[in-house]
């Protein structure tokens, strides 16, 4: 079995957005995060691939909607490990491969009021079920079964939510397309890079304030604690 651990990391250079979201680009950080990111792919015996242009998608397309290049490297690879450049893997992190299925983190919390008010409004915007568990698309492990299921539909979606008020991104048309033709997934735990808490496994940095005062020296020190 063959896999892949694929990373987007495009400096911004006034590409075309949509949502709300605002993005942060942090060099320390992205590149840190790639290190890691290719010392994991070593330790589990994966490829790893950092894509830096835009010459698939394209300029008119900001970078983070360049996740759906696995589109271009699924027929080498059975599974797939997506990771944000402003995430990071931790020293304790155990081998994501394991799963057999797509895997995701929870976007919000279902546990809390304003957590299950964020995931109906999602819905609600994206016309999903409310049997749909609104992921995040910092990490997620691609399968096999979800690209070859979604490979004929992924640009469709993209045309259809890329201009779309309060869409998100490549967010918004990765859980459109699991929801549409994919189905039910593995819900992976908060450790796993929810931006909602410092993960064990993960770290994922949310937002502008958290990207640009980003520093290797604060991580590593975070890092010995857990």
């Amino acid at each position: 079995m063959k896999t892949l651990v694929f990373q987007v990391n495009i400096k911004p250079n006034g590409f075309k957005t949509s949502g709300r979201k605002k993005f942060a680009y942090s060099n320390s950080l992205y590149d840190f995060s790639n290190k890691r990111a290719e010392e994991y792919a070593n330790k589990f015996d994966a490829d790893y691939f950092c894509l830096k242009n835009t010459d698939w998608l394209g300029n008119e397309y900001a970078p983070c909607y360049h996740t759906l290049y696995v589109y271009k490297l699924y027929q080498e690879y059975d599974k797939i490990l997506y990771l944000d450049s402003d995430a990071i893997i931790t020293k304790k992190c155990p081998n994501i491969f394991e799963y057999n299925i797509f895997s995701a983190v929870l976007d919000n919390s279902k546990q809390t009021p304003s957590g299950k008010e964020k995931n109906k409004r999602k819905l609600e915007i994206h016309n999903l079920p409310n049997t749909h568990n609104y992921f995040c698309s910092g990490v997620i492990l691609f399968d096999k079964k979800f690209l070859l299921s979604t490979k004929n539909y992924w640009r469709e979606e993209l045309d259809k939510w890329k201009n779309v008020k309060n869409a998100q991104h490549d967010q918004s048309v990765i859980n459109v397309l699991v929801s549409k033709y994919y189905g039910q997934y593995n819900l992976l735990e908060d450790d796993w890079g929810s931006w909602r808490k410092r993960g064990k496994y993960i770290r994922h940095y949310s937002g502008p304030t958290q990207t640009l005062d980003w520093t290797e020296e604060k991580f590593l020190k975070w890092e010995s604690k857990i």
